[in-house]
């Protein structure tokens, strides 16, 4: 069975073990997140351990989130290189060893240093990166396979918070990483077997691997970084608007909900994503998700009522949920290299996570709870602007391109 350019397709039974691992090694860290701050306050119980590590849990939590961004924005450059000089069925089973790693090692951290050094790990294993070639590579077109991998990333979002949360009452969190570790190398196995054949880059790439990205590249990953901002700032003040506006009505329990429904319904819409990004322009599917999730998140704050706040909170996941794919598919369009295009533009995506709640968290103070979430809209519609340039441009970025 071919695809493509005589292709060998990953087959039905490839494409589900890939998708099933990159919900693994989604879900894997977002079980530890919810439950981060509370995870560290037990490891430093021991005072004689408190005064050892001389910082305070606030400290560890921090430094643990952030570890990651770290090392994959260190490694952005390397993933070139290493698709060169890797299989793409190798390069899968890197990301897997190391997914695993990291998970293995938080499981069996005792201290918040260790945490922090499986999550390095984490960013080394560029699953974000290596998987969105493997889904590109596997014989459909860029929409439906940037989309499939969307799809699973949200079904990732959805699952590995409520685990981790069950997980840590019952004191499991230890035992749930080391059976996402297992889960892991096995699905890795399973992949990387399936992938063999499939190349990270299509073979037009290698004759004319001396061209230069097109100049619309940067304006996609401005795009991006904003966008990603947005989003992460938005996640990070909702739940502080909702408390201050009605903390009687929006419980954490609530305010969970509303975040799972945004998941859920991007689990649904994806797929018609992806047939918007086979018809029609990835540049202006991404504006458009942009706009639409600047609208989203302004909304908020004019008291709409809880219903209102549910309808806003499903067109969010609605929007969002075609701003990544889009992306990659326009970013690839306009690099030289598919894996450097995909592996900046997912740098673009942590770096955005990692600015957008500074950048909200600046204006609590002097806008009140609202200013986090009209900074979250004003980022999202920079992104949008950032897109204009690109959208005007004599020849721009059209159509996914083909496989």
């Amino acid at each position: 069975m071919t695809a493509g350019a005589g292709r060998p397709a990953i087959g039905r039974a490839g494409l589900a073990v890939l998708v099933l691992l990159q919900l693994a090694v989604t879900a894997a860290p977002l079980a530890l997140l919810p439950v981060l701050g509370l995870h560290v306050v037990r490891m430093e119980a021991d005072r004689m351990e408190a005064a050892r590590m001389g910082a305070t849990p606030a400290f560890w939590t921090a430094l643990v989130l952030a570890a990651p961004a770290v090392t994959t924005l260190a490694m952005t450059p390397a993933w070139t290189v290493l698709s060169r000089r890797l299989s793409l069925s190798s390069l899968v089973v890197w990301t897997g060893l190391l997914s695993a790693a990291s998970c293995g090692l938080i499981a069996l951290a005792t201290d918040p240093l260790l945490l922090v050094v499986g999550r390095l790990v984490q960013g080394l294993a560029g699953g974000g990166v290596v998987l969105a070639l493997a889904f590109r590579a596997t014989g459909g077109s860029a929409g439906r396979g940037f989309a499939l991998m969307q799809q699973a990333v949200s079904a990732g979002c959805l699952l590995g918070p409520l685990a981790g949360g069950l997980a840590f009452e019952r004191g499991g969190i230890g035992g749930l990483m080391l059976a996402c570790a297992g889960l892991i190398l096995v699905l890795t196995l399973a992949a990387a077997r399936a992938a063999r054949g499939l190349a990270a880059e299509p073979e037009a790439a290698h004759a004319s691997s001396g061209t230069r990205d097109a100049p619309t590249l940067l304006p996609l990953l401005l795009a991006g970084t904003c966008g990603s901002a947005g989003a992460f700032a938005f996640v990070a003040f909702f739940p502080t608007w909702a408390s201050a506006h009605d903390a009687v009505l929006y419980t954490p329990g609530l305010i969970g909900l509303l975040h799972s429904l945004s998941w859920a319904v991007a689990l649904l819409i994806l797929p018609l994503w992806a047939r918007g990004l086979d018809g029609a322009a990835p540049v202006l599917a991404l504006g458009l998700s942009l706009v639409g999730c600047s609208l989203a998140y302004a909304g908020v704050p004019l008291g709409l009522g809880l219903a209102g706040i549910v309808a806003l909170r499903l067109l969010q996941g609605a929007v969002f949920a075609g701003q990544a794919p889009a992306l990659f598919a326009a970013a690839e369009k306009a690099g030289s290299s598919r894996t450097t295009a995909l592996a900046r533009a997912r740098a673009g995506l942590t770096v955005g996570q990692l600015l957008g709640p500074v950048a909200a968290g600046l204006a609590l103070a002097p806008l009140g709870p609202s200013g986090p979430l009209l900074v979250a809209a004003g980022l999202s519609l920079a992104g949008a602007l950032a897109l204009v340039p690109v959208l005007l441009a004599p020849h721009p970025v059209t159509r996914s391109r083909a496989p």
